[in-house]
């Protein structure tokens, strides 16, 4: 698991915060659920099980994401920069992380090749939610990049050789409150875009995207087990 160590004092590690360890164990618990929802996503397609208990499987995929944004809310308040660095994550799922998960935008790109017989109609829908997601993301990149600049700014504040920084800290600390609506407005984003998806699509469509969104991840967890590998190899 990622953050064994977070934060830090002068470059010293500091304990891990009892609100992060928490939710290490909750997501450890959450990635098992999920594994299971996946293998029972795919065999359930592959048996061409009818429309009602498709829709049980639905119900319970999308449940499980919103327990995930609720988890990653309450680890926020514990640890904001853990969150949003996605330190839980594998190195590669960390390499497209935005704001602490995925970018609904390009959870759409993933999902659209995987996604058959869509109506003119629902094309149609798919590519405006796309727009709209770009938007909210764009929105959203460009506010936190003005609070990193004045979190930036406010820590190095100050006259040179002062020794003492609390003031600078202290003040920074303020603002850097304000990570924790940002992490929990990509949520939103998050799981707006996933349930617009479902009132587009079929429930046997939607069961293919929560398939194709699971399996992706899959993959990316399965490239960094495969570098990991590659890299300990001697030259």
């Amino acid at each position: 698991m990622g953050g064994g160590l977070v934060g830090g004092n002068l470059g010293f590690p500091a304990p891990v915060k009892s609100g992060i360890a928490a939710f290490e164990t909750e997501y450890a618990r959450w990635m098992d659920e999920q594994s299971k929802q996946i293998c029972g996503l795919r065999a359930a397609l592959n048996a061409e099980i009818s429309d009602t208990d498709l829709q049980m499987l639905v119900e319970t995929g999308m449940k499980h994401y919103s327990e995930l944004f609720r988890m990653k809310s309450t680890a926020a308040k514990s640890d904001v920069f853990y969150v949003m660095s996605g330190m839980w994550k594998t190195s590669a799922e960390q390499f497209f992380s935005w704001i602490g998960g995925f970018r609904p935008s390009e959870l759409l790109k993933v999902l659209l090749p995987q996604l058959d017989s869509l109506t003119e109609q629902q094309f149609f829908e798919v590519c405006n939610l796309k727009q709209s997601c770009q938007q909210a993301e764009d929105a959203l990149s460009q506010g936190m990049e003005k609070l990193r600049e004045i979190v930036s700014v406010t820590v190095a504040d100050g006259q040179l050789g002062e020794g003492s920084y609390s003031s600078q800290v202290t003040t920074a600390m303020e603002k850097v409150e304000a990570l924790v609506s940002f992490v929990n407005q990509a949520d939103h984003i998050r799981q707006e875009t996933l349930q617009q998806m479902s009132r587009i699509l079929t429930i046997r469509q939607t069961a293919r995207g929560l398939l194709a969104l699971g399996e992706y991840f899959e993959r990316l967890r399965a490239l960094s087990s495969l570098w990991a590998t590659c890299a300990r190899e001697p030259a």
